[in-house]
């Protein structure tokens, strides 16, 4: 004889989740055994190392989820006091943001700048295990298959965020894997141009400024 035990929901605890986008099989990724990989988690670690509003005075350059847009971080061009916890990053990081996914908010961290760099904490820090560069997992990150992962990993309706072990648990595939020194290189030339382009184009917008009527 089966017995029945009905229980409040904040009784089940923590580890019991009703909600059905937990059980999406869609939230992992399959590959084929041609095509097998290696956990991103062996790739990366996430870092959470927070710098407090409260207990620091000094000068950030300080991102926003909207300032990192289909690979591309944009930097403010003057550093400033916290309002709010940021998460220290550091160059050579990679972030993208656990919000509303389907907005593509990653990027790649070039910063050379004197001024420390930090970001909301909606982001996520990717930081690479060893001294090797992780751009490449920039367009990983923006793939198709990945946008599809995250798609069906989403929790919450006004402020729908997927977890860490949803971007942790994704695989990367052997091809890229062994491709991501070439993809890397090109990842951080194409940064490197664009950003002469935006110093170029500045400088040209400044001198018709000075050409045109006030």
């Amino acid at each position: 004889m089966a017995i029945c035990v009905i229980k409040r929901t904040t009784q089940l605890g923590p580890q019991f989740v009703l909600t059905p986008e937990r059980y999406n099989p869609k939230r992992r990724m399959s590959l084929s055994d041609e095509n097998d990989g290696i956990l991103l988690s062996e790739i990366i670690a996430l870092e959470n190392d927070i710098v407090a509003s409260k207990k620091d005075s000094s000068a950030w350059y300080q991102i926003n989820t909207s300032d990192a847009m289909g690979g591309y971080l944009r930097i403010p061009q003057n550093p400033g006091q916290l309002n709010s916890n940021k998460k220290i990053l550091k160059s050579g990081d990679v972030i993208i943001s656990r919000l509303r996914p389907y907005l593509r908010q990653v990027a790649y961290v070039d910063s050379d700048s004197t001024a420390p760099l930090c970001a909301s904490t909606e982001f996520y820090v990717l930081r690479a295990r060893n001294k090797e560069s992780i751009a490449f997992l920039v367009p990983f990150l923006l793939s198709e298959a990945v946008q599809t992962v995250f798609a069906n990993s989403v929790e919450g309706s006004q402020h729908p965020r997927f977890k860490e072990e949803d971007i942790l648990n994704l695989v990367v595939p052997s091809q890229l894997f062994e491709e991501r020194d070439k993809i890397s290189q090109d990842i951080c030339t194409a940064i490197h141009q664009y950003r002469a382009y935006e110093k170029s184009l500045g400088t040209a917008i400044a001198h018709v400024n000075e050409i045109m009527p006030a």
